[in-house]
């Protein structure tokens, strides 16, 4: 009998762990406008919010992605020039992985289109990223403009900073 019980609890043991790991591994999104619906982590935009483009609302604004494209129809968007002060979004999540997707128009004459991005994972630079637009006429959409993976799983802080004249339309992350 004691066989037995020895074998049914480490089995019970196994399976109890194995489930926890698998529910440890989830996948989020936090969207730019309504952030991440589980967690419910917001971007945090500075200089703030008001002065980021929000999405089509925008009607001034010379660069208009298709709404239907965005991920939850929705986009924050900043021009940032030489000697601007601090333009950046904080995104706080918990995981392992993280991709920040992006828009990138394509040239628009007399506007800021060059994307010029840098990144920072819990105060450490980790990453950058150009893009030069080019003539044609068309956007891409859903851009991974950054990929981190293979990190510690806890609580992190992710700052995306366009720098230089550049224009930066943020509209998504996806985690793990």
């Amino acid at each position: 009998m004691l066989p037995c019980f020895i074998v049914l609890s480490l089995t019970l043991t196994y399976f109890t762990q194995l489930s926890r790991c698998l529910a440890a591994i989830t996948n989020r999104t936090i969207d730019d406008t309504n952030g991440d619906p589980i967690t419910g982590f917001m971007p945090m935009y500075t200089p703030n919010n008001l002065q980021w483009n929000v999405g089509s609302a925008c009607t001034g604004c010379k660069i208009q992605p298709d709404p239907d494209l965005a991920f939850d129809s929705n986009w924050h968007a900043i021009t940032r020039h030489e000697g601007d002060g601090p333009t950046f979004v904080t995104l706080n999540f918990t995981g392992a992985a993280i991709y920040l997707f992006s828009f990138l128009p394509s040239e628009i004459p007399w506007v800021t289109t060059l994307a010029s991005l840098q990144f920072t994972l819990d105060g450490e630079m980790v990453g950058t990223y150009a893009h030069s637009p080019d003539n044609s006429s068309t956007y891409e959409y859903s851009v991974p403009v950054i990929s981190l993976e293979s990190f510690v799983n806890k609580p992190h802080t992710l700052v995306a900073e366009p720098v230089g004249t550049s224009y930066f339309i943020f509209d998504y992350v996806f985690y793990t």
